[in-house]
């Protein structure tokens, strides 16, 4: 295992979306080479890691590294089909993705904070999640159906995945209430500890790192902006903005950097054919960006 000291190189990635595309595993192969070559202290997976089997499939990937490892998952990694052996979505992210992790030997930031005392440093991560809040007050305008469409997650052209499966007892709003009051909770237990923390999501964590605006609005990007994150997690940043160092998210595919308040943000990019990894040092805060292409792709599925 690799000393961590007063200086740190991190990793992270995200929406590595093992099995999906051959070009895109690819990509990930040369990813893990090129961490290989020069291992960080720290790795974190930002989520959408892979779906079913394939999620341990890509933590593999990793197994040789000697360096502390993290993830949040993301929504991909928790999807089920109606008679899935692993049970519904809830046992998904509660039960069966911890243990994996627990065998690849990643911390699941979803259950606890991690902390790096000598750096005075501490990694809080969720998946986080969406509850409407970023475009609710607009679709109205839009369309008479607008309850209905978030009720089934229905664009004007196809559905949102999540629709059919994400598949647990709660509603988006409950989960969002339920993923935002824990990572609060873990961000106060970690401040108690460290002076700093790097906040990790999957879903972007404020709307500055979702996907970028297209004037005048139409529909489907207020649905896709309502299936993206919420107000609540904002608050907590804005709460504890002093403390906060560094926000990280995933999802959008879209790679991004904007200020919430003081706090510098970066969407980390990345998409199915292609992957993109950011080396950050601490405590200098610089930032140094690596992509992987193996050949040009086009679209590919749904975040």
């Amino acid at each position: 295992m690799m000393q961590v000291g007063v200086f740190m190189q991190i990793a992270i990635t995200a929406d590595l979306h093992w099995g999906i595309k051959p070009d895109g595993d690819a990509s990930t192969r040369r990813l893990v080479d090129h961490l290989a070559s020069r291992v960080p202290d720290l790795l974190i997976l930002a989520g959408d890691i892979g779906a079913g089997d394939d999620f341990e499939r890509c933590l593999e990937l990793f197994d040789g590294f000697r360096c502390r490892k993290a993830l949040v998952p993301g929504n991909h990694d928790i999807w089920v089909t109606s008679d899935d052996s692993r049970g519904d979505s809830w046992r998904v992210y509660s039960e069966h993705l911890p243990r994996l992790c627990r065998e690849h030997g990643f911390h699941y930031l979803d259950n606890e904070p991690l902390i790096f005392a000598d750096a005075d440093l501490a990694i809080v991560g969720s998946m986080n999640w969406y509850d409407y809040s970023w475009s609710i007050d607009r679709l109205p305008e839009f369309a008479p159906d607008w309850e209905e469409r978030l009720r089934n997650k229905r664009f004007l052209r196809g559905r949102h995945n999540d629709g059919r499966f994400v598949r647990w007892q709660y509603t988006d709003a409950s989960f969002t209430e339920l993923a935002v009051a824990t990572l609060q909770r873990h961000l106060e237990q970690a401040l108690a500890q460290v002076r700093q923390a790097i906040l990790v999501t999957h879903h972007p964590a404020f709307e500055g790192l979702n996907f970028p605006t297209i004037l005048p609005p139409h529909l489907d990007q207020l649905l896709w902006k309502a299936f993206s994150g919420n107000r609540s997690l904002e608050r907590v940043i804005e709460r504890y903005a002093d403390r906060i160092a560094l926000v990280f998210s995933g999802h959008t595919h879209k790679a991004r950097e904007n200020q919430f308040g003081r706090i510098r943000g970066l969407n980390i990019g990345g998409d199915y054919g292609w992957k993109r990894i950011l080396r950050v040092n601490w405590p200098e805060r610089t930032i140094d960006v690596v992509e992987f292409h193996v050949e040009e792709c086009g679209q590919g599925a749904q975040p």
